[in-house]
């Protein structure tokens, strides 16, 4: 790699600041995206979407559930109409056959069968009903709940981002005031390797070693930057970072 020497006018500590708001801005992002008040609302969210699912379910088992007790208590009330019908005409005189009469009494005795039937049944749906009408009262208490806790948890998240933005509105202004101390050309310089060294494209030279190298920099390249006079940006030669003596 050729080297690259820029020659700077001493403000050297600019470009170092620059870099340090860069640092300060990813971290302050990275905080922001990953905020643990912003977790508990996605959280809460979460079991909201699915405790409300939870009831929608209990409610159209409920609803099924009333709606087959409703048909059978209307067949019961169809058998009971048939039955006190036949009763009418068995016991009102107007049966004078033994043979129908018998008929009758076998009718009568198969309809109080199926209305007995039905009943239980009713009855049954109606034990089947208390336990769902019960969760769907609990679920309902716990969305409740949920809800003052995600109102909460909603304004925690709010000052704690607020905080952030402040402290990211600070940042990027003395990033800017820093930004404009500095060399133009150096800075285009800064920000086009930014993108490959992240926060540490301007590193210091110890004197041995370009501290952004991760192996031992050659005895050549380490005597051209002992060389390099204090307030000049030299390029590392082997890692291509900004070297600052």
């Amino acid at each position: 790699m050729q080297t690259q020497v820029l020659i700077y006018d001493g403000r050297v500590e600019s470009l170092l600041t620059v870099q340090e708001e860069d640092t300060a801005l990813r971290q302050l992002q990275h905080r922001r995206e990953n905020l643990p008040e912003s977790q508990t609302v996605t959280s809460i969210k979460l079991e909201l979407t699915e405790l409300s699912e939870k009831k929608q379910t209990l409610s159209i088992e409920q609803l099924e559930t009333v709606q087959r007790q409703k048909r059978y208590e209307q067949e019961v009330g169809a058998v009971e109409s048939r039955v006190s019908e036949l009763d009418g005409k068995l016991y009102g005189g107007m049966i004078t056959s033994p043979k129908e009469a018998t008929s009758l009494e076998t009718e009568i005795r198969h309809l109080k069968e199926r209305q007995n039937e039905l009943e239980e049944r009713v009855l049954e749906l109606m034990e089947e009903l208390e336990p769902k009408e019960k969760e769907i009262s609990e679920v309902s208490e716990k969305i409740q709940q949920r809800e003052i806790d995600l109102e909460s948890a909603h304004e925690k998240f709010l000052i704690a981002d607020s905080e952030i933005e402040d402290t990211l509105n600070a940042t990027i202004q003395r990033r800017e005031a820093a930004a404009t101390a500095t060399d133009a050309e150096l800075l285009r310089h800064y920000e086009n390797l930014r993108g490959a060294f992240g926060s540490s494209v301007v590193v210091k030279f110890d004197g041995n070693n370009c501290k952004g190298c991760p192996s031992t920099m050659p005895a050549m390249e380490a005597d051209r930057l002992k060389n390099t006079p204090e307030g000049v940006f030299s390029d590392c030669s082997e890692c291509g970072r900004i070297v600052v003596r």
